[in-house]
């Protein structure tokens, strides 16, 4: 399982609308359209239910551990403790369904399990999409995450899509994106129930968002501030006896993404803080190397749960910070495709913005 995608009964356990899923390769099954909760759960290979039962030692002795099991075939999915409750994949599907009772023509848009079934998730469309220049829209998606093996919260959180390319923005919406986060206890289901209320303010984050990738549209990049960002999203090794091939490998990449600008199909953006955002995004959810066994797998992991949507969310206020009293673009932009890497790009790409 390249992908580290579940497997059941002889399916991919995902399922996505069209084209949307480059970061899983196209796996899974498809839908021409949105679908309703149970038919995602049923598309998506989530229709199982999990248990929590009692561990034992060698000796027979039962453990201060517990173990979650997949109902259906006994499949071991962690260990987590006494007071840990699950939260069924219906549960997550319900939950999401009365988020997005106040959010009128929402629609499921893909859902999957990782590994055994360790962690789920599903995303639904809400009807909040913007431009930020014309030609470059933008899809707002509610994503809902939750994890049977003890290791995280169950969270919702806010990404954004560029349909021009389908990478994504991740948790730049309602700043850490995070805007309800439920614990595996005995109360989860109340606090499940009781936070609707946090869709009210989706409108106004979405709004916020908006705001802030204008502004980036409307600035140029220049050379100091190009090289302060990278700076800091991409550290300097502490130890100046560290080789730095590897982060000049990464800068190279994020460059050169940078220079070609999704193929220049919006090419009002080339130049500006919102392209060196845009090629942080393209950098992170198609070439960076995550940390881990796999490299196409923990790629697309990192980059919708870890720490690659992590830095997605650093890039978006670096950048704005970096470039706060840049320039105002002139839309005079530097000719595509230059062909040069490493510190030789930087030039070539920011030489005539200063």
């Amino acid at each position: 399982m390249a992908h580290n995608l579940m497997e059941r009964n002889g399916k991919v356990a995902m399922f996505c609308v069209g084209d949307r899923d480059a970061a899983w390769h196209k796996l899974g099954q498809r839908t021409p359209n949105a679908v309703e909760w149970r038919e995602a759960m049923r598309l998506a290979g989530l229709d199982w239910r999990v248990c929590k039962q009692s561990l034992y030692d060698s000796r027979g002795q039962a453990v201060t551990a517990f173990g979650i099991f997949r109902e259906e075939d006994g499949q071991f999915l962690g260990a987590v403790g006494e007071r840990y409750t699950p939260i069924q994949n219906v549960q997550a599907f319900e939950f999401v369904d009365a988020l997005l009772e106040s959010a009128n023509g929402s629609h499921y848009d893909s859902a999957g399990a990782l590994g055994n079934g360790e962690r789920i998730w599903t995303a639904a469309k809400v009807p909040f999409d913007f431009e930020t220049v014309p030609g470059d829209s933008l899809q707002t998606y509610l994503m809902f995450t939750t994890s049977h093996d003890g290791s995280g919260s169950a969270t919702a959180k806010l990404t954004t899509v560029r349909v021009v390319c389908q990478n994504t923005l991740s948790s730049a919406l309602n700043g850490a994106g995070e805007f309800v986060k439920v614990k595996h206890t005995r109360n989860a289901a109340d606090r499940m129930r009781s936070a609707a209320d946090a869709m009210r303010g989706v409108g106004q984050s979405v709004s916020a968002l908006t705001d802030k990738l204008r502004r980036l549209a409307q600035v140029k990049v220049t050379r100091e501030s190009m090289s302060s960002i990278l700076d800091r999203l991409f550290p300097k090794p502490k130890d100046e006896k560290t080789s730095t091939t590897r982060r000049e490998n990464i800068l190279a990449e994020v460059l050169q993404c940078y220079e070609r600008n999704d193929g220049d199909k919006i090419p009002s953006i080339r130049g500006t803080a919102y392209n060196l955002l845009n090629a942080v995004t393209e950098y992170t959810d198609h070439y960076r190397t995550a940390r881990g066994g796999n490299i196409l797998r923990d790629r697309a992991d990192s980059a919708m749960f870890g720490s690659g949507e992590a830095l997605k969310t650093d890039a978006l206020e670096v950048i704005l910070e970096q470039t706060a009293n840049g320039p105002t673009v002139s839309r005079t932009f530097i000719p595509a495709n230059s062909g040069s890497t490493g510190s030789s790009l930087l030039d070539a790409i920011v030489a005539n913005t200063r």
